[in-house]
C-alpha cells in the first residue's frame, strides 16, 4: 500500500507504509527555503553560543557563584511558567499553520485562538507568582528576582515563534531576537559591576525577551498581516485538545531539565546550583547550535508528510546521518577538555561544576538522535500520546533520581541524574519507532 495520504489537519491515527507498487514523487516545499531557515536561525544560535561565552564568565566572575545560582534558580522557576503558557503550541500551531500557509484566514483564526490562550495562561501564572511569593519564606526573600524573571514569561506569551515557524520565515524572528539579546548583554557590562548588581543582572535578559515579544507581535499583525478577532470556544477547544498531549511532553521534558537546577538551590544551597548552572549552561550553548536545525527540520518535515509520508520518512532516515557525527564531535570535546574549559571561561571558583560537565557532556548527541525519533518523528506522524507517555515516566524518575542524588552527591549528583533520563528517553523512543519500523529502508505498517 503506498503512502500517498495527505493529511487532513487532523491526527494520524495509524502510519501504514509498503514498498509495494509504483512510488510516485509528489511536488515537495523547496529545499532553499528549509535552508534559508536554518541558515537564518544558524546566524541567531551563534549569538546565543557566543553571548553567553561573554556574559556567564563575567557573570561568575562580578557576581559570585552564590548569586548566579540564585539567578539560575529564579530563572527556572520562571520557565515552568513559560512551559504553561506555551502549553505545547510551539509544536501543535506550528504543525497547523505549516499545513495552513495557503490560506491565511484560517491561519488568523488560529493565532487569534492560540494568543487568547496564552494570555489567559500567563494571568494565571501572574496569580500563581503573587500566592507564592506571599506564602513562601524561601522565595519572599529573593522577590524582586523571582518578580523581573517573570517578564520573560510575559515576552515568551506576546514573541508569536511558532506563527513564523509555521509560515517558514524565521528570518524575522532570528533577527529580532539576535538584536534583543546584543542589547540586553551589553547592558550588563554597563550596569552591572558587583554582587549588589544581581537584580539588574536578572532583568536584563527578561526585558530582552519582553521587548523582542511586543515588537514580534507588532510585525505579526502588520505585516503579516493577519486578522485578531475573538475566537469561538469551539475553536479554542480544538486547541486545547491539539497541544495537549505536547504540553504534558513538554511538561515532562520540564521535569528533567529545569527542575534539576531547581532541586540544587532548594536542597543544597545557591553555591551547588551555581556550579550546576555553569556546567549545564555549557552543554545547553553546545545543544543551542543544534537547535536551528530542529526549528527548521520541524516545520518542513510536517509539509513534507502532508503530500507524502514516504517521502518525509526517507528525509527523517537521512537526517540522522548529517546530524549524528557532528552532535558526537561536540560532546567529545566537551568530555574531554571539561576541566580547561572551565578554567578558562569562568575561572578556579567555579572549578565545582568540572564534574558537572563531564557528566552532562555527552547531551549534545545523545538529544540530537532523541529530537529525530521523537519530536521530528513520533510527533510528525501523530504518535503524540505514546511520546508524552515515555517523557512522563522520564520527569517522574528524574525527580526522584534527583532527590536522593543531590542529597549525597549535589550538583554532580543532579548531572549525572539528568545524563541517565535523558540516555534513557532517548533508547525508549529509538526503541518503540524500530519495532514499529517507522524509519525502516523499506518501510512496512508500523502502526495499529
Amino acid at each position: 500500500m503506498n503512502v500517498n495520504t495527505v493529511h487532513t489537519g487532523k491526527r494520524a491515527s495509524s502510519l501504514e507504509v509498503c514498498d509495494s507498487g509504483p512510488k510516485r514523487r509528489l511536488p515537495l516545499l523547496p529545499k532553499r527555503l528549509l535552508f534559508e531557515n536554518i541558515s537564518s536561525l544558524m546566524a541567531l544560535q551563534g549569538l546565543n553560543y557566543i553571548i553567553p561565552l561573554a556574559t556567564l564568565p563575567y557573570l561568575v566572575r562580578v557576581l559570585g557563584i552564590a548569586r548566579f545560582g540564585q539567578i539560575s534558580v529564579a530563572q527556572a522557576f520562571a520557565t515552568y511558567f513559560v512551559i504553561f503558557t506555551d502549553y505545547g503550541f510551539n509544536l501543535s500551531a506550528t504543525r497547523t499553520i505549516a499545513r495552513q500557509h495557503d490560506d491565511m484566514t484560517a491561519v488568523s483564526a488560529t493565532f487569534s485562538a492560540v494568543i487568547t490562550l496564552k494570555v489567559i495562561f500567563m494571568m494565571l501564572g501572574v496569580g500563581v507568582m503573587v500566592l507564592v511569593l506571599a506564602v513562601v519564606p524561601h522565595f519572599r526573600a529573593d522577590a524582586s528576582v523571582y518578580i523581573v524573571s517573570y517578564l520573560a514569561v510575559v515576552g515568551s506569551v506576546l514573541l508569536p515563534t511558532w506563527l513564523f515557524q509555521g509560515l517558514q520565515d524565521m528570518r524575522t524572528i532570528a533577527i529580532l531576537n539576535g538584536a534583543t539579546k546584543l542589547a540586553a548583554a551589553c547592558l550588563l557590562f554597563v550596569f552591572v559591576h558587583n554582587p549588589r548588581d544581581y537584580v539588574v543582572a536578572a532583568a536584563l535578559p527578561s526585558v530582552g525577551m519582553l521587548v523582542s515579544g511586543v515588537v514580534g507581535l507588532w510585525i505579526c499583525l502588520g505585516r503579516v498581516h493577519l486578522h485578531y478577532q475573538f475566537p469561538e470556544m469551539q475553536h479554542l477547544r480544538e486547541q486545547l485538545t491539539e497541544g495537549f498531549h505536547l504540553f504534558v511532553s513538554t511538561a515532562s521534558i520540564t521535569l528533567y531539565t529545569n527542575t534539576n537546577v531547581f532541586l540544587v538551590g532548594l536542597l543544597a544551597g545557591n553555591v551547588q546550583a551555581g556550579y550546576f548552572s555553569t556546567g549545564e549552561r555549557v552543554v545547553r550553548a553546545t545543544l543551542g547550535l543544534l537547535g536551528p536545525i530542529f526549528q527548521g527540520m520541524f516545520p518542513h518535515v510536517n509539509a513534507i508528510a502532508r503530500v507524502s509520508r514516504e517521502q518525509a520518512i526517507v528525509f527523517l532516515r537521512r537526517s540522522l546521518l548529517w546530524i549524528g557525527p557532528p552532535s558526537l564531535l561536540a560532546s567529545l570535546i566537551l568530555l574531554f577538555f571539561a576541566q580547561p574549559l572551565v578554567l578558562l571561561v569562568f575561572g578556579r571558583e567555579a572549578l565545582g561544576s568540572v564534574n558537572v560537565l563531564r557528566w552532562i557532556a555527552l547531551l549534545p548527541f545523545v538529544v540530537a538522535i532523541s529530537n529525530v525519533f521523537g519530536v521530528q518523528t513520533m510527533v510528525t506522524f501523530g504518535m503524540e500520546k505514546q511520546f508524552s507517555r515515555i517523557l512522563i515516566i522520564a520527569g517522574a524518575v528524574n525527580i526522584v533520581l534527583c532527590f536522593l542524588l543531590v542529597k549525597g552527591f549535589g550538583a554532580t549528583g543532579a548531572a549525572a541524574s539528568v545524563f541517565t533520563v535523558e540516555a534513557g528517553v532517548t533508547l525508549a523512543m529509538g526503541a518503540f519507532i524500530w519495532r514499529l519500523g517507522v524509519l525502516d529502508k523499506n518501510p512496512r505498517k508500523v502502526m495499529a
